[in-house]
């Protein structure tokens, strides 16, 4: 099949949520179809990775994304809010866009577009395809709703103000395609009461899991690389707003405690591009600020205890599916569990106020049996509900329009009801060789 795949920023390198999740799906679909890609590029840095995406791809088009600097891109989506319409729209509207995807491809006929995540779903209505697919992956206007509770005075107004607009649009969005994926049931709560039936599918992410002889490699090299102190850890890109409340507040709240008890603990703070905010915890005793790393699963290996305290939170976690995936005990915020169905107190350990993270995690730094035994329920969980090869051939269906596994009814959803074989027509192709920074603009 011939499929047109429109995404919201370059979906390489796979390195956070929105593009892994992207590439995933670009390279699955690859292997059997023939795929066009055509993207936004919002850091100049990114464009080297255009020829490294062309080898999943017929052709790749990068656009620019207007304004694509912080200020220049939070007045544009001021300004679509003021006329009347969503920051979301305003951001990513490009004549651009619209030129390349009208002119772009003028002897394809697209059997499938899909648009992943709602910023790309107006381009999507614009093209000719026989069908249309949506990955909306978040209602984004919930995190919206989330940030106008957590923001005082005019800030918050306007987020909520967008909320409820987003919130219009994303039904509308649903009526307009074929088939919209949500990442998590949750995320399909505000639309489920009006979505036309069948047309809502829920389709989780997956990791890679490691084999035991990287784990223990990775362990060797953390351990070699680093103090034998005990090690609490979060992963996460250190721009991104949740990321940012979530180890502020776990410093603030609760590091303090953890250490009068383990005073030789650090807590590391792994992931690229940590804001000023976030630098700052450095002055605290034992938090250390690690940025970017080549290798993150060296850095799993050395934490004794993953954390992941979000106060806001939608969708799917990668981090703690990362962590799970690599045997570490996960001591979680009930919204950062939302889309993960495993046992609390088995597979990880959820804890939303400071005083029971802080309980939990003293405990589980003393008992080290402990820790041993969640890592390892929480790799089996990963490994049986989380494999990316069950992910990717769900939303295959889905794209192809052959079968709606797990769709969203009123009723309960049948979790880890499988579908039976299906044989497909599509004519296999040699595999090729080789998730949000407009909800920050305003934070």
């Amino acid at each position: 099949m011939n499929i047109l795949y429109l995404a919201h920023r370059i979906p390489f390198p796979p390195d956070k949520g929105d593009k892994l999740r992207a590439f995933r799906q670009i390279e699955y679909l690859s292997k059997r179809h023939q795929v066009w890609c055509a993207c936004f590029v919002d850091t100049p840095g990114d464009h080297q990775y255009i020829e490294r995406l062309r080898q999943y791809c017929e052709s790749v088009t990068a656009i620019p994304l207007p304004g694509s600097r912080h200020v220049a891109t939070a007045l544009r989506g001021l300004w679509g809010l003021m006329c009347g319409g969503t920051i979301t729209e305003a951001v990513y509207r490009s004549d651009a866009m619209s030129g390349a995807l009208s002119n772009g491809f003028p002897s394809v006929e697209f059997d499938v577009v899909v648009a992943f995540s709602s910023s790309m779903a107006p381009y999507a209505l614009s093209v000719p395809a026989r069908r249309r697919v949506l990955d909306m992956c978040d209602c984004d206007s919930r995190k919206w709703l989330d940030y106008a509770e957590a923001s005082p005075g005019l800030r918050g107004v306007l987020y909520e103000l967008e909320g409820n607009r987003l919130k219009r649009q994303e039904k509308a969005w649903v009526e307009a395609f074929d088939a919209t994926i949500l990442i998590t049931s949750a995320e399909a709560t505000t639309l489920r009461a009006t979505a036309p039936p069948g047309k809502l599918h829920i389709v989780g992410n997956g990791v890679i899991l490691p084999e035991p002889w990287a784990l223990a490699r990775a362990k060797s090299a953390s351990e070699r690389a680093c103090r034998n102190n005990a090690t609490v850890g979060f992963v996460g890109v250190m721009d991104y707003r949740p990321n940012v409340d979530a180890v502020c507040w776990f410093v603030s709240e609760c590091w303090r405690e953890i250490r009068a008890v383990v005073p030789d603990a650090v807590f590391r703070i792994v992931g690229r591009s940590p804001v000023r905010r976030v630098r700052r915890l450095e002055r605290v005793p034992g938090v250390e600020v690690v940025g970017r790393v080549d290798d993150v699963l060296t850095e799993l290996r050395h934490f004794d205890v993953s954390v992941a305290p979000m106060r806001i939170a939608r969708g799917l976690q990668n981090k703690v599916l990362e962590a799970m995936a690599a045997a570490k005990p996960v001591v979680l915020t009930s919204k950062a569990a939302e889309g993960i169905d495993a046992c609390n107190g088995r597979d990880y350990i959820i804890a939303d106020h400071a005083d029971r993270i802080i309980r939990v995690v003293r405990r589980l730094l003393g008992h080290p049996e402990e820790r041993e035994r969640i890592g390892q329920a929480a790799r089996q969980f990963v490994a049986l509900h989380h494999r990316w090869e069950d992910m990717l051939a769900q939303f295959e269906l889905i794209v192809t329009g052959m079968v709606g596994w797990r769709e969203v009814r009123n009723e309960k959803l049948e979790v880890g009801k499988t579908q039976p074989e299906v044989a497909s027509p599509h004519v296999n192709r040699s595999a090729s060789p080789l998730r949000s920074s407009h909800l920050s603009l305003l934070t």
